[in-house]
């Protein structure tokens, strides 16, 4: 029986690692490791149908908080702060984006987008939505920083004309995901259910990023960490976030924050006793059918070989 001879072996080993790091493969790994140092949701890769087209995103991470028992006063509550993710490549074509001294928006948040349980109470009630009481509440966010530049046009420095744009693609990619997830949302909002998702649209560059603003006599470029873009889509504006590879560690952190804000936001909100009695009710009922489910007792099953079995993963 022949071999492959080592040399070979090693060579071709070696054509593998230099394909894969012109690839967009490290820069994916690269953010879901990142992801993976907090204690957050990770769904890589995730494909899925919409718009009759199946479709791929590169990352779904989320923050989320799940308080059953709150302290008294406050609402139960499920809330997720839903990272959208595509990473991008682009080592010979910088991405530049445009800005203008006219165009300063000192808070966006208004155009975050979102799904809530909550709001189907508020509704009925003529209530602010969701987003609009929780809104004076949120200081630190990069929604409401006003140093992060907001640009409104973009393009891809040196790119041939005839070629699709990368950054038109990333935008596409994660603005349909997020329609897509707050779509399959908002069909299974329930009644007295304290779901609330927040969604984020994020692209991770691996190159280099400007913002560029075009005066009457002169282009003023300064390269950036990070930049929002304020866009149109399927009728509906949207802040996409666009932050570059090395700069993504620090953003991520400090979603951390803005999670936890929302959280707090959200449990400072009064609702009446008999919502909140209500809310209870319907929590039990679901706890009770879960511990009667099949899964439930496969998982308490598992639980149980585990305890017998020491170092048992």
């Amino acid at each position: 029986m022949s071999t492959t001879p080592l040399s070979t072996s090693v060579e071709l080993t070696d054509k593998l690692k230099n394909d894969i790091k012109k690839s967009g493969f490290p820069l994916e790994v690269h953010v879901l490791n990142v992801c993976s140092t907090k204690n957050t949701g990770r769904m890589p890769n995730v494909k899925y149908e919409y718009l009759e087209k199946l479709r791929e995103i590169d990352l779904h991470a989320f923050y989320e908080e799940i308080d059953l028992e709150p302290k008294r006063g406050t609402i139960v509550q499920h809330t997720s702060t839903d990272l959208i993710i595509e990473c991008k490549k682009s080592e010979s074509k910088p991405w530049v984006f445009f800005s203008s001294p006219s165009y300063k928006m000192e808070n966006v948040m208004y155009f975050m987008k979102y799904c809530s349980e909550l709001d189907l109470y508020l509704e009925k009630r003529r209530l602010a939505p969701l987003l609009a009481q929780v809104y004076p509440s949120i200081k630190k966010s990069h929604y409401v920083n006003p140093k992060v530049p907001r640009c409104f046009n973009y393009y891809e420095a040196f790119k041939n004309a005839s070629t699709p744009s990368e950054i038109y693609g990333a935008i596409d990619s994660v603005l349909t995901y997020l329609l897509y997830l707050r779509a399959s949302r908002q069909n299974r909002r329930e009644e007295f259910g304290v779901f609330s998702a927040f969604y984020l649209p994020v692209i991770v560059l691996d190159g280099l990023l400007f913002e560029a603003s075009v005066g009457e006599t002169d282009i003023e470029i300064r390269e950036r960490p990070h930049l929002q873009l304020r866009t149109s889509y399927r009728e509906e504006v949207f802040v996409v976030d666009v932050v570059t590879r090395n700069h993504f560690e620090q953003f991520f952190n400090e979603l951390e924050t803005f999670h936890k804000e929302m959280v707090s936001a959200i449990g400072s909100i009064k609702f009446p006793k008999e919502f909140k009695r209500l809310v209870r009710n319907k929590i039990r009922s679901a706890r009770d059918e879960f511990h009667t489910s099949p899964m439930f007792s496969m998982v308490m099953y598992d639980a149980k070989q585990r305890a017998r079995t020491p170092g048992r993963p």
